[in-house]
């Protein structure tokens, strides 16, 4: 199988998995309700800017605004340490939305310098890497948030086998998408990456059946 460098139709999981990971605020996968896109925003009294900037990631907003908020609230309020954390996160992830990986990538390295063991900002940096073609510094970055204990093991699987594809590691791609199918059963995107694995087996099979000269030159 040819290796590909993080089409565009992995954007989603891509994405999905560095949302969700957001310490604190940015659960913008899977909600369903007023009470559930507000539940991790933490208010920091007289900083109205990292209030606007977690409820911006919660809810999927990723206009100008929004990342004016959060640059509003780093810039200028006084945040503690965990609510800076929380905020930096934020805006990393408004930063992936708007498909500016390199911001994001300064964002999320700002919370692993604060706080190394930080799993889910490992998994986020790891989907900034990607996005920005990194895809080694991404194997590793994602590899340290299974190392910490990442919360969503199966999103991450799923991006550091996108990553090892695009260097070339087919068979540890195929075993990374395997195992985040394994921890969450009937995954669509999963199941999507590991059915077009198994075309193109088909696939490379039938051309050697048609001629099996021209395929033991491959």
């Amino acid at each position: 199988m040819t290796p590909r460098a993080a089409p565009s139709r992995l954007a989603g999981a891509l994405l999905a998995a560095a949302f969700g990971a957001a310490a604190g605020a940015a659960r913008a996968d899977d909600v369903t309700s007023s009470a559930e896109r507000t539940k991790g925003a933490r208010t920091v009294v007289g900083a109205p800017g990292s209030t606007d900037c977690a409820a911006a990631a919660a809810t999927g907003v990723s206009d100008d605004d929004a990342v004016a908020a959060c640059d509003r609230a780093l810039q200028t309020e006084r945040l503690t340490r965990a609510n800076r954390i929380v905020t930096l996160i934020n805006r990393g992830a408004i930063h992936l939305r708007r498909r500016s990986g390199e911001a994001a990538l300064a964002d999320f390295e700002a919370v692993v310098a604060l706080e190394p063991r930080n799993a889910d900002a490992h998994l986020n940096r790891g989907a900034a890497l990607v996005m920005v073609r990194r895809h080694g510094d991404a194997v590793a970055a994602i590899t340290d948030a299974l190392r910490f204990g990442v919360s969503v093991p199966h999103k991450a699987y799923f991006n550091r086998a996108a990553a090892r594809e695009a260097m070339g590691d087919v068979r540890g791609a195929y075993e990374d998408y395997n195992t985040a199918l394994t921890i969450q059963p009937d995954w669509g995107a999963a199941e999507a990456e590991l059915a077009r694995f198994a075309r193109g087996r088909r696939e490379r099979l039938a051309a050697q059946l048609r001629d099996p000269a021209a395929a033991g030159t491959q």
